[in-house]
């Protein structure tokens, strides 16, 4: 199922996520319709407050990339940061939630991170790259952060007419999206039904 992506500005990124504890059918379908949204969106990750739910999850899927082809679609469920490179890179960020805006951003060139992936198995593994970097994208979305929180000042400033023509839903996106108009007015599609856990501190 294609669920519509919510933009900068709706109430769902106030919203500390929920740890996932309960591992089972229903969040194999929440992961799918993910995965089915982002390849909607042309997009490379996505986090599940873009879908309108405040749980520790997203997913990952490089593959379209040149020289990513080989890499496998990754599903990440509480996710944690254990360290990070010393060595920054600046590379261009844009994001589903944000049509039309991208600009570059530095972040640590490689991690190590631990999660639950989609079979439900812990996993602890370092990171290198554009898979560091869209790791530590969606990561921040569940730390209710964007990217351009990142920008420098003066480049916040400038973006700024930007975001908000985005919280008025000024937007030309190929994907169904959800703005804080239609929050306001609850013309908002029903989402799956899901059972999470307890809220992150």
């Amino acid at each position: 199922m294609i669920m519509p992506i919510y933009l900068y500005g709706t109430k769902v990124f106030d919203e500390p996520v929920h740890r996932i504890t309960q591992f089972n059918g229903k969040l194999v379908g929440l992961v799918r319709s993910m995965f089915e949204t982002l390849v909607n969106g042309d997009g490379i990750g996505l986090a599940a407050n873009q879908v309108g739910l405040p749980v520790s999850l997203f997913v990952m899927d490089l593959s379209g990339m040149s020289g990513y082809d080989l890499e496998k679609p990754l599903a990440v469920m509480n996710p944690e940061i254990l360290s990070s490179s010393e060595m920054s890179v600046t590379m261009e960020e844009g994001c589903l939630s944000i049509p039309d805006l991208r600009e570059d951003v530095s972040r640590p060139e490689s991690i190590i991170v631990r999660f639950t992936d989609g079979s439900f198995h812990e996993v602890q593994m370092e990171l290198n790259g554009v898979t560091a970097r869209v790791f530590q994208h969606e990561y921040d979305h569940l730390r209710q952060k964007f990217f351009v929180e990142r920008l420098s000042s003066v480049k916040r400033q400038l973006v700024r007419p930007k975001l908000s023509r985005v919280k008025k839903g000024d937007v030309d996106a190929h994907y169904p999206v959800v703005t804080l108009k239609d929050e306001r007015q609850n013309k908002i599609r029903q989402l799956p039904d899901f059972e999470f856990g307890v809220q992150i501190k």
